[in-house]
Protein backbone atom coordinates (compact mmCIF):
# COMPACT_ATOMS: atom_id res chain seq x y z
CA UNK A 1 0.00 0.00 0.00
CA UNK A 2 2.84 2.36 0.66
CA UNK A 3 4.23 1.75 -2.82
CA UNK A 4 0.86 2.43 -4.34
CA UNK A 5 0.67 5.86 -2.68
CA UNK A 6 4.19 6.76 -3.76
CA UNK A 7 3.46 5.91 -7.34
CA UNK A 8 0.34 8.00 -7.21
CA UNK A 9 2.31 10.88 -5.63
CA UNK A 10 5.11 10.73 -8.24
CA UNK A 11 2.72 10.73 -11.15
CA UNK A 12 1.27 14.06 -10.01
CA UNK A 13 4.69 15.68 -9.90
CA UNK A 14 6.00 15.36 -13.46
CA UNK A 15 7.70 18.83 -14.07
CA UNK A 16 9.53 21.68 -12.36
CA UNK A 17 7.77 24.41 -10.49
CA UNK A 18 8.15 28.06 -11.43
CA UNK A 19 10.20 28.74 -8.27
CA UNK A 20 12.66 25.96 -9.12
CA UNK A 21 13.14 27.33 -12.65
CA UNK A 22 13.65 30.88 -11.34
CA UNK A 23 16.20 29.63 -8.78
CA UNK A 24 18.12 27.76 -11.50
CA UNK A 25 18.12 30.78 -13.85
CA UNK A 26 19.25 33.07 -11.01
CA UNK A 27 22.06 30.68 -10.10
CA UNK A 28 23.18 30.52 -13.75
CA UNK A 29 23.11 34.33 -14.00
CA UNK A 30 25.29 34.69 -10.89
CA UNK A 31 27.78 32.13 -12.20
CA UNK A 32 27.87 33.76 -15.65
CA UNK A 33 28.43 37.23 -14.15
CA UNK A 34 31.25 35.96 -11.94
CA UNK A 35 32.95 34.20 -14.84
CA UNK A 36 32.72 37.33 -17.00
CA UNK A 37 34.23 39.50 -14.22
CA UNK A 38 37.10 37.04 -13.81
CA UNK A 39 37.64 37.02 -17.57
CA UNK A 40 37.67 40.84 -17.77
CA UNK A 41 40.17 41.04 -14.90
CA UNK A 42 42.45 38.47 -16.46
CA UNK A 43 42.28 40.26 -19.83
CA UNK A 44 43.28 43.55 -18.17
CA UNK A 45 46.18 41.84 -16.39
CA UNK A 46 47.31 40.18 -19.61
CA UNK A 47 47.18 43.51 -21.48
CA UNK A 48 49.18 45.21 -18.72
CA UNK A 49 51.72 42.35 -18.72
CA UNK A 50 52.13 42.68 -22.49
CA UNK A 51 52.64 46.45 -22.27
CA UNK A 52 55.14 45.97 -19.44
CA UNK A 53 56.99 43.34 -21.47
CA UNK A 54 57.17 45.66 -24.49
CA UNK A 55 58.35 48.55 -22.26
CA UNK A 56 61.08 46.42 -20.70
CA UNK A 57 62.30 45.17 -24.07
CA UNK A 58 62.36 48.67 -25.53
CA UNK A 59 64.16 49.94 -22.43
CA UNK A 60 66.74 47.16 -22.57
CA UNK A 61 67.35 47.83 -26.26
CA UNK A 62 67.97 51.51 -25.51
CA UNK A 63 70.17 50.58 -22.57
CA UNK A 64 72.29 48.37 -24.84
CA UNK A 65 72.59 51.24 -27.32
CA UNK A 66 73.85 53.49 -24.51
CA UNK A 67 76.32 50.79 -23.39
CA UNK A 68 77.65 50.58 -26.95
CA UNK A 69 78.13 54.37 -27.11
CA UNK A 70 75.49 54.71 -29.83
CA UNK A 71 73.40 57.46 -28.20
CA UNK A 72 75.09 60.79 -28.98
CA UNK A 73 74.73 63.91 -26.85
CA UNK A 74 73.25 62.07 -23.88
CA UNK A 75 72.44 64.28 -20.88
CA UNK A 76 70.47 64.12 -17.63
CA UNK A 77 66.80 64.45 -18.60
CA UNK A 78 67.27 63.15 -22.16
CA UNK A 79 63.81 62.31 -23.55
CA UNK A 80 62.48 60.50 -26.58
CA UNK A 81 59.95 57.98 -27.84
CA UNK A 82 59.93 54.65 -29.59
CA UNK A 83 57.95 55.68 -32.68
CA UNK A 84 60.70 54.41 -35.00
CA UNK A 85 60.27 50.96 -33.45
CA UNK A 86 56.49 51.13 -33.98
CA UNK A 87 55.53 52.04 -30.39
CA UNK A 88 54.75 55.76 -30.57
CA UNK A 89 52.78 55.77 -27.31
CA UNK A 90 55.83 54.53 -25.41
CA UNK A 91 58.32 57.24 -24.42
CA UNK A 92 61.31 57.48 -22.12
CA UNK A 93 63.42 59.80 -20.01
CA UNK A 94 67.02 59.14 -18.99
CA UNK A 95 68.66 60.20 -15.74
CA UNK A 96 72.43 60.22 -15.50
CA UNK A 97 74.44 60.06 -12.30
CA UNK A 98 73.67 59.43 -8.67
CA UNK A 99 72.27 62.94 -8.22
CA UNK A 100 69.81 62.74 -11.10
CA UNK A 101 66.33 64.09 -10.47
CA UNK A 102 65.07 61.51 -13.01
CA UNK A 103 66.10 58.54 -10.93
CA UNK A 104 62.60 57.28 -10.19
CA UNK A 105 59.61 56.78 -12.44
CA UNK A 106 57.22 58.96 -10.43
CA UNK A 107 59.54 61.86 -9.67
CA UNK A 108 59.06 61.51 -5.91
CA UNK A 109 61.87 60.88 -3.48
CA UNK A 110 62.02 60.21 0.22
CA UNK A 111 63.64 62.68 2.63
CA UNK A 112 66.67 60.45 3.13
CA UNK A 113 67.03 59.96 -0.62
CA UNK A 114 66.81 63.74 -1.17
CA UNK A 115 69.52 64.37 1.43
CA UNK A 116 71.72 61.74 -0.17
CA UNK A 117 71.21 63.16 -3.68
CA UNK A 118 71.99 66.72 -2.54
CA UNK A 119 75.15 65.44 -0.85
CA UNK A 120 76.23 63.62 -4.04
CA UNK A 121 75.48 66.69 -6.16
CA UNK A 122 77.53 68.95 -3.86
CA UNK A 123 80.31 66.37 -3.86
CA UNK A 124 80.26 66.27 -7.65
CA UNK A 125 80.36 70.09 -7.95
CA UNK A 126 83.43 70.17 -5.68
CA UNK A 127 85.23 67.54 -7.75
CA UNK A 128 88.29 68.65 -9.69
CA UNK A 129 87.57 68.83 -13.44
CA UNK A 130 91.04 67.48 -14.29
CA UNK A 131 90.56 64.39 -12.14
CA UNK A 132 89.87 61.15 -13.94
CA UNK A 133 86.19 60.29 -14.28
CA UNK A 134 84.86 57.16 -12.62
CA UNK A 135 84.85 53.99 -14.66
CA UNK A 136 81.06 53.58 -14.39
CA UNK A 137 78.12 56.00 -14.31
CA UNK A 138 74.69 55.22 -12.89
CA UNK A 139 71.98 55.52 -15.56
CA UNK A 140 68.23 55.55 -14.88
CA UNK A 141 66.02 54.76 -17.85
CA UNK A 142 62.27 55.19 -17.26
CA UNK A 143 59.89 53.99 -19.97
CA UNK A 144 56.30 55.31 -19.85
CA UNK A 145 53.44 53.42 -21.48
CA UNK A 146 49.63 53.71 -21.62
CA UNK A 147 47.86 52.44 -18.52
CA UNK A 148 45.27 49.69 -18.79
CA UNK A 149 43.64 50.62 -15.48
CA UNK A 150 43.01 54.33 -16.04
CA UNK A 151 42.22 55.69 -19.48
CA UNK A 152 44.56 58.55 -20.39
CA UNK A 153 47.01 57.71 -17.58
CA UNK A 154 50.48 56.19 -17.88
CA UNK A 155 52.38 53.46 -16.10
CA UNK A 156 56.16 53.38 -15.97
CA UNK A 157 59.02 50.93 -15.86
CA UNK A 158 62.48 51.98 -14.62
CA UNK A 159 65.81 50.34 -15.36
CA UNK A 160 68.79 51.32 -13.25
CA UNK A 161 72.26 50.24 -14.32
CA UNK A 162 75.93 51.07 -14.10
CA UNK A 163 77.26 51.84 -17.58
CA UNK A 164 80.80 52.61 -18.69
CA UNK A 165 81.40 56.35 -18.31
CA UNK A 166 83.05 56.59 -21.73
CA UNK A 167 79.85 55.24 -23.36
CA UNK A 168 77.56 57.62 -21.49
CA UNK A 169 79.58 60.74 -22.28
CA UNK A 170 80.96 59.57 -25.64
CA UNK A 171 84.48 60.05 -24.23
CA UNK A 172 86.55 57.83 -26.49
CA UNK A 173 89.80 59.25 -25.08
CA UNK A 174 88.71 57.91 -21.68
CA UNK A 175 87.95 54.56 -23.31
CA UNK A 176 91.47 54.42 -24.75
CA UNK A 177 92.93 55.44 -21.38
CA UNK A 178 90.99 52.80 -19.46
CA UNK A 179 91.47 49.95 -21.94
CA UNK A 180 94.46 50.66 -24.18
CA UNK A 181 94.75 46.98 -25.14
CA UNK A 182 91.15 46.84 -26.40
CA UNK A 183 91.44 49.60 -28.99
CA UNK A 184 90.80 47.85 -32.26
CA UNK A 185 92.48 48.45 -35.59
CA UNK A 186 90.76 50.45 -38.28
CA UNK A 187 88.49 48.31 -40.44
CA UNK A 188 89.18 48.75 -44.12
Amino acid sequence: MIFKNMRHFSSKRAGFTLIEIMAAVTLLAIIFTTVMQIKAGSMAKATHARALSVASRLGLTLQHQIEAGMVPELFDGFEGDFSEEGFGKFHYIIGIGDGSEYSSGDGEESDSEGIWRRFRQTEEEDRDEDAMQPEYTRVFLTVYFPSVKELGEEDSFTLESMIDTWAVYQDFALYQELWPDLVGETIE
